[in-house]
């Protein structure tokens, strides 16, 4: 009898993560907001750098005396990351690992669901915040609110004093790259009705 190696191998299933009730993890908004003023007023574009960031989360992760992440499986996460996308990552890990989320907190969002966390709260925020720069959220207060709000609700948290739905209204008025795409369509009809 003849068999494919594949045939024999059994392909293990992704391992079920455990839900979080963002209820159950209200974070401070405003201590998060304060916190990334404060890193990027020490950032150093020079250092934004995917595998220093991924060693940070890692560590973060040991010292809630969890296992990090495989580094593989975060490098896929992160495939096909733009130089800003790096930056913004950087910026989010930075904030975990100054504090802005109290540790107790963080052990709650990563345990049991650290592919989910890091997915949802780390590498999402920095992917679709395109329009959001470095220069942006050193400039702008509405901005780093922005994306401090990217972060817990991608986290599966919710905002302290906030209903859920209040949350995700917030952060859809302050989306950025919606503003743009507004703001874009907007100027196309106006031009638009001027060559008629």
């Amino acid at each position: 009898m003849f068999f494919k190696k594949s045939s024999l191998v059994e392909h293990a299933a992704p391992p079920v993560e455990a839900t979080l009730l963002p209820e159950s993890v209200p974070l401070p908004l405003e201590r998060i907001v304060v916190a990334m003023s404060e890193v990027l007023g020490e950032f150093d574009v020079a250092t934004a750098d995917m595998d220093v960031a991924r060693a940070k989360l890692a560590d973060i992760c040991r010292d809630l005396s969890l296992d990090p992440m495989d580094p593989l499986e975060m490098d896929m996460l992160a495939a096909n990351f733009d130089r800003g996308a790096i930056e913004r990552m950087a910026v989010i890990v930075s904030l975990l690992e100054r504090g802005a989320i109290d540790r107790e907190m963080l052990r709650r969002i990563f345990d049991k669901r650290i592919r989910t966390a890091v997915k949802g709260g780390v590498v999402e925020p920095a992917r679709v915040s395109s329009f959001v720069t470095l220069e942006l959220l050193t400039q702008s207060q509405l901005r780093r609110e922005e994306l401090a709000r990217r972060v817990v609700l991608g986290f599966g948290a919710s905002v302290l004093g906030e209903k859920l739905a209040e949350s995700r209204a917030a952060l859809e008025r302050l989306d950025y790259g919606r503003l743009m795409e507004e703001s874009n369509r907007a100027r196309r009809v106006l031009k638009e009705q001027g060559s008629r």
